[in-house]
């Protein structure tokens, strides 16, 4: 291990603020679960009982089972924190490891229903109680559960014993275009430890129990699911909640039940509260019901830039024999999607609205994003005036599709596949299967406003040809068919995008072309991806690279750069960025360049504001390990300049300056195309237009102009020439304004003008004219 490996357990934790000590192996005591008192919970129909905490964890094998490991004494295998990543917890290995937790129950639940939940485990999960088998689950993302009444000694101790297996997909040639598991940017990515290509691209395993785990004790009817269907009358000012349930009755014979369901708001002053009531026989097993409920004048959910995120929570009980037998809360908000491919338009509760967009991937291990930390993020995003976030291939952690609902934040969610994987049957159904499970698990969440299926699949991506040997152009298209059928139908209210093609992520000025080409016109509604990488701050750096490898001239060191995602091809031949003579010039010159892209291709892009284009996402917001690579910010949240160029050219209202070139020859016209762009959805009568050039300190021009700026518009207002401007560096300004002062925009270009050349005459030349 070396210098980096040995320290970087004590930087994973909320950026340095926590520091992860290693340990002798300890011998613990069997640990009683502090359960809450039969007193306190009276009145209570579901009981939830953390299991969080101190568990113990051996590593294991292919071969070991359940009963050769626990014969082994569990008190001396070591500690570990659950929930958590188990490379967090300084354990650098993939594949099986065992963990197990002891727990006792009062002999006052021996009536009660018993459920183990596990809200997120990566990858796959076998769970046996007491030596009992209870059952096995595979994906990372969903929340599981396993009803272990039958299992379960009350009054006693109980033994749970957890088997995670999180495999390396098998190395061989084009191992990556054949990948078996479900886990998107986890398994494989640009930005994994190692990067894509590399023999150590499936290093520092993302393994373990990284969510929460929990009992539940509860009565004989249980409320499985709970999906909310707005649908909006916008024309009359009305909509339903049409609640779909799922209840599962765990009996022989039938129940009849009374269930109450209360709509009010959560994050609103409003005194509007609507019930409803209906009586149910419920059957044994699994009962479907949907109930809708009608509601007058809602307050719709907006994103931040349009309105005010409104959300509603619905309360449902039911009862039995005058008794709550079981209770659920979720919240929701009412909100309209709809995409216009037509007219390359989206539109939100009938409003046309443009997406500003980032991609997003908060890390690598789930879990140490906590609610402050994902909150940041949100924070950081809506300062630099996103709107909309692509959680990119793979699906986050619950608090932060929470915390976008309150905030305003939409999101365009990424199925976990990414790029190529195995095309056998199995496999298809597996991923059909989860990406059910993705859908309805977040069914609820208004701030998601689009599914994607699968990122860059392998028959569509035609760059996969000069990448591997046995490409085949029909790889996993079927899988792609089979998943937006399976999909479309589930979820009505959203868009459904079956993939994300090469062609969405232009890339220009990095995997090809010259970043210039974003003044060309898009032949795309979607821009999925745009960007380019940058260093992080001299400070952050050091923490990543070691001082004998900060200024790489070797190929030794140049590995090192690699495999924390630097693309030295591609900074160098493509971006043709200069190293400088120091390593602050070239932290200075890649965040230059990385500013300079991202300003040109936003404002370009959003200059054809529906014609074609509808959105962009620039690529990537944070970097998901210290690593140094497309992040805007980097992975301990500092942001680099590149962030406050996108702030710039992401704002609401944009005075935008269209520009063919930045260095000009002595008399060659200068000329710029100044654009007012307003995303917003008021009108801003009689604005006013401001700017100027300098020349140094030195005020050349300044001028005003009135406009009308209406609401979701964008024109150009003027065009610019300067025909005989003096050698020297320039500065443009431009402002727009309301009609009270008011700034609503600021933006800013700067030019050269070459000194002219000097005409010399040779003596012979000169000769011919004496």
């Amino acid at each position: 291990m070396n210098s980096f490996d040995s320290s970087i357990f004590k930087v994973y934790r909320y950026g340095l603020l926590l520091t992860f000590i290693v340990t002798a192996p300890l011998i613990c005591v069997a640990e009683t679960v502090k359960t809450p008192s039969i007193q306190d919970n009276i009145s209570s129909a579901r009981i939830v009982i953390p299991l969080s905490g101190t568990w113990q964890f051996k590593t294991g094998d292919l071969k070991s089972s359940v009963a050769d490991t626990s014969k082994n004494n569990v008190g001396h295998w070591e500690n570990i924190n659950v929930p958590a990543n188990w490379y967090l917890e300084g354990h650098d290995i993939n594949g099986i490891a065992w963990y197990s937790k002891n727990f006792t129950l009062p002999s006052q639940y021996a009536n009660k229903h018993i459920s183990l939940k596990f809200s997120g485990v990566d990858y796959t999960t076998e769970v046996w109680l007491n030596g009992k088998y209870i059952g096995f689950h595979e994906g990372y993302f969903q929340s599981f559960n396993f009803d272990i009444t039958k299992a379960v000694i009350f009054g006693k101790e109980n033994q749970l014993m957890v088997k995670v297996n999180s495999p390396l997909e098998k190395m061989g040639e084009d191992w990556s275009l054949h990948k078996k598991y479900i886990k998107g940017i986890f398994g494989h990515h640009d930005t994994r430890p190692g990067g894509a290509w590399s023999v150590r691209a499936q290093e520092k395993n993302t393994g373990g129990i990284w969510a929460p785990v929990e009992l539940e004790i509860h009565e004989v009817a249980v409320i499985e699911q709970v999906k909310v269907t707005p649908q909006l009358n916008l024309d009359k000012h009305s909509a339903n909640a049409d609640v779909q349930l799922h209840i599962g009755l765990q009996q022989a014979t039938a129940m009849p039940v009374k269930i109450q369901l209360t709509l009010k708001p959560y994050n609103f002053a409003a005194t509007q509260s609507i019930s409803k009531e209906i009586f149910q026989e419920l059957k044994s097993g699994f009962n479907g019901l949907h109930i809708p409920i009608a509601i007058k004048k809602p307050a719709l959910w907006w994103s931040w830039d349009q309105g005010k995120p409104n959300l509603y929570t619905l309360d449902i009980k039911v009862f039995a024999k005058n008794k709550v037998i079981d209770t659920k809360t979720v919240t929701f908000g009412f909100r309209d999607v709809r995409y216009d491919k037509a007219h390359n338009e989206w539109r939100i509760n009938g409003r046309r609205m443009f997406l500003r967009g980032t991609n997003y991937i908060a890390t690598q291990w789930l879990s140490e994003m906590t609610n402050e930390r994902f909150a940041q993020d949100i924070a950081l995003m809506k300062t630099a005036n996103i709107n909309i976030v692509r959680v990119h291939a793979h699906v986050t952690a619950e608090d932060y599709y929470r915390l976008c609902d309150e905030s305003g934040l939409l999101n365009w969610q990424d199925f976990p596949l990414q790029w190529g994987y195995t095309d056998d049957d199995a496999f298809h159904k597996n991923a059909i299967r989860q990406a059910r499970d993705m859908v309805n698990s977040l069914f609820n969440h208004p701030s998601i406003i689009a599914w994607s299926l699968i990122n860059e699949p392998a028959w569509e991506a035609e760059w996969m040809q000069y990448k591997y040997k046995k490409y085949n152009k029909l790889q996993n298209k079927a899988l792609t068919t089979k998943l937006y059928q399976a999909i479309s139908p589930l979820d009505p209210t959203r868009y459904v995008h079956p993939f994300s093609a090469s062609a969405e992520h232009p890339w220009l000025g990095w995997y090809s072309g010259d970043w210039h080409d974003y003044t060309q016109p898009s032949k795309v509604s979607l821009v999925a991806e745009y960007g380019a990488q940058a260093l992080p701050h001299l400070f952050n750096l050091r923490k990543i690279i070691s001082a004998k490898d900060i200024w790489p001239t070797t190929d030794k060191q140049w590995a090192v750069w690699d495999y924390h995602n630097f693309q030295k091809k591609n900074v160098f031949k493509v971006a043709n960025i200069s190293m400088g003579n120091t390593s602050t010039e070239f932290i200075k010159n890649t965040q230059t360049y990385q500013s300079k892209l991202i300003k040109l291709a936003a404002e370009s892009l959003r200059r054809q504001r529906y014609q074609p284009v509808s959105g962009i996402f620039q690529f990537m917001f944070v970097e998901d390990w210290p690593s140094m690579n497309w992040g805007v910010i980097d992975y301990w949240r500092s942001p680099k300049s590149g962030y406050y160029a996108l702030k710039q050219a992401y704002q609401p209202i944009l005075p935008s300056i269209e520009w063919k070139q930045e260095n000009y020859k002595y008399g060659e016209t200068v000329s710029l195309k100044l654009w007012a762009i307003n995303d917003l959805p008021q009108s801003y009568q009689n604005a006013q237009v401001t700017y100027s050039l300098r020349n140094g300190e030195k005020l050349l021009e300044h001028h005003t102009l009135t406009i009308d700026l209406n609401a979701d518009s964008g024109r150009e207002i003027k065009i610019i020439n300067w025909n005989h401007l003096a050698a020297g560096h320039y500065q443009f300004f431009y402002t727009l304004s309301d009609n009270q002062g008011n700034t609503l925009g600021f933006n800013s270009h700067e030019f050269d003008i070459s000194e002219p050349l000097k005409t010399t005459v040779s003596k012979l030349t000169a000769d011919k004219f004496k």
